[in-house]
């Protein structure tokens, strides 16, 4: 029996194809691969400001990606894309309907699930799975038929910084999935917890941790930058979006202690995050890159002496998941990190800083006992943490739920 996913994403297609790599990006293309999974339906994320509306219109209907278009009006558009060999059926849906009512887009979304069966290709008996990321949206429970419906839980919204306006609307919306969705999957053992203390729901609760693309990480890119050649080594090197989780103090006085070194920060800087920027973007040994896509995110890290994760330690980590600490290991470069969640288990691998002068301090080590042996260690681990091994393990234990609830 095949798989038809409905997946509500907390990023658009556009987003995507701009380079922003979440866990949300890396389960849906390795779902498009599974042989199990005949048609995808991704939902952009759903705009409830109208900020966002207007961005979502933009790019996702007005400007909207190449393929068949399976429905179009004022606030809606469905394409179809290219049928590729060994992918499943793919259909983007992008709307602003949500702004106006969250039933005025189930509506749509119902007339439109009609319309792809009515232009797809299914071969064969499918069941239909329900799939969410985004915990602001919570109305399709009990509206759209589904055989199973699954929560994929990246991070605690109620602790990010981001989304303080939102957080009476949050508590409701994930009381509600605990009570609901037959399945929920977290990265991290914090949140499973978070699920069982506040909602009691501790059934089908599954810690499914962050995996990595490694063939991606390990392929050769013909590629310079001419701007990082020209940076004296060693090179200390982080790649992520330079926003309130990093550490500003932190980088400021690992540059002032290390004036023999460049600290290399590839990502885009957050207009909310400048003011705290400016204590460490003052030091001559500190280069910001901004935003490199995706596809050259090999190079860079392959070109870092050392990877560090300076990042707060906040109740909203204790949460997550780190995408960047399988990726530098992908590459086999060494690691620096504050005890985030998850790098106690792999302790001998990475270097764990509770302090600033000891991060200091594993930085200097991790150059000094950096050797093949290591090297190949680090590449190993990674590679057992495949996207496709994590879809898999996801896969199995939905079709356990199906086969209970035939």
């Amino acid at each position: 029996m095949k798989l038809e996913i409905i997946m509500f994403n907390m990023s658009n297609w556009r987003e995507w194809e701009k380079g922003v790599v979440n866990r949300n990006r890396h389960i849906f293309f390795a779902l498009r691969k599974n042989p199990n999974v005949s048609r995808l339906i991704a939902i952009d994320f759903l705009p409830f400001t109208f900020k966002r509306a207007v961005r979502n219109y933009y790019e996702g209907i007005f400007n909207g990606l190449e393929g068949e278009t399976i429905y179009r009006d004022l606030t809606n558009q469905v394409k179809k894309l290219k049928k590729e060999e060994g992918l499943a059926e793919t259909y983007v849906f992008s709307s602003i309907d949500s702004l106006f009512s969250p039933q005025r887009f189930l509506d749509k979304l119902i007339q439109v699930l009609k319309k792809i069966n009515q232009s797809g290709n299914q071969s064969e008996p499918t069941r239909k799975i329900i799939w969410s990321y985004f915990p602001m949206f919570v109305e399709y429970f009990d509206k759209i038929k589904a055989d199973l419906t699954v929560f994929d839980t990246v991070d605690n919204w109620l602790e990010h910084p981001s989304w303080v306006k939102q957080k009476k609307r949050l508590e409701e919306n994930y009381k509600i999935i605990a009570q609901k969705s037959n399945l929920i999957f977290t990265v991290a053992q914090d949140l499973a917890n978070f699920f069982k203390k506040s909602f009691e729901r501790e059934k089908d609760v599954y810690v499914i941790e962050n995996g990595v693309d490694f063939f991606h990480l390990t392929k050769e890119i013909k590629y310079a930058d001419k701007k990082l050649e020209k940076i004296k080594r060693p090179i200390v090197g982080y790649i992520g979006t330079l926003e309130k989780r990093v550490d500003a103090d932190l980088l400021a006085y690992l540059a002032r202690e290390n004036q023999d070194k460049s600290f290399v920060l590839i990502g885009p800087l957050w207009p909310a995050f400048a003011e705290e920027a400016k204590k460490f973007r003052k030091f001559k040994n500190i280069y910001l890159f901004g935003r490199r896509s995706y596809e050259l995110s090999p190079y860079y890290m392959q070109n870092f002496d050392v990877a560090i994760i300076p990042h707060k330690l906040t109740k909203f980590m204790k949460s997550t998941s780190s995408l960047k600490l399988l990726e530098y290991l992908s590459c086999g470069k060494p690691v620096v990190s504050v005890p985030i969640s998850g790098a106690e288990k792999i302790g001998h691998l990475v270097f764990l800083a509770t302090d600033y002068a000891e991060f200091n301090k594993r930085i200097n080590q991790a150059l000094l006992e950096n050797n093949e042996e290591l090297k190949r260690k680090r590449e190993k681990y990674a590679a057992a943490c495949s996207w496709e091994k994590k879809v898999a393990e996801m896969l199995r234990i939905i079709n356990y739920q199906l086969s209970i609830f035939k």
